[in-house]
């Protein structure tokens, strides 16, 4: 897991970021940033979050035209 907490630049998230919404993700980023550092996520939410992100990624897999 990375320690690094630097917000991504633009280039880097330009394609799910539109940059007009980039300066409200930078604000999102810096408060997310704040609230892990005070009230870090249990672990059974993590496992949650993952195992929504595996649900999403096979439905895509799924849905995908060839």
């Amino acid at each position: 897991m990375s320690t690094d907490t630097a917000c991504p630049p633009p280039a880097e998230v330009g394609e799910v970021i539109p940059e007009a919404a980039y300066g409200a993700f930078v604000a999102g980023w810096c408060a997310g940033m704040a609230r892990r550092t005070t009230h870090p996520a249990s672990q059974d939410v993590i496992e949650q979050v993952a195992t929504m992100l595996d649900a999403a990624n096979v439905a895509d897999a799924l849905t995908r035209p060839e």
